[in-house]
């Protein structure tokens, strides 16, 4: 889902809270995300069914790695645009 908001119209602040949400669930799989959802849920939501099938620790370790990089960038675009 974070792929879609980067090359969507969304905004920098939507990609932060989507890689964030997303962030969040990989992080915990077992998480009560509310509503009944697990983080694992969540993702399943969000696209990732297949790759869960398959996923491995280090998989799962880089993704959190590279969401946490998203969102570090995407915040610093938000702010740079906030200032223009």
């Amino acid at each position: 889902m974070t792929y879609k908001y980067i090359h969507g119209p969304e905004s920098f602040s939507q990609v932060v809270a989507q890689a964030q949400e997303e962030f969040s669930c990989l992080s915990d799989l077992d998480a009560d995300c509310g509503k009944d959802f697990s983080g694992k849920d969540k993702l399943v939501q969000y696209g990732y069914e297949n790759w869960l099938k398959d996923m491995e620790e280090d998989d799962r370790m880089v993704l959190i790695g590279t969401l946490k990089l998203i969102i570090e960038l995407a915040e610093e675009l938000a702010e740079e645009l906030a200032e223009e």
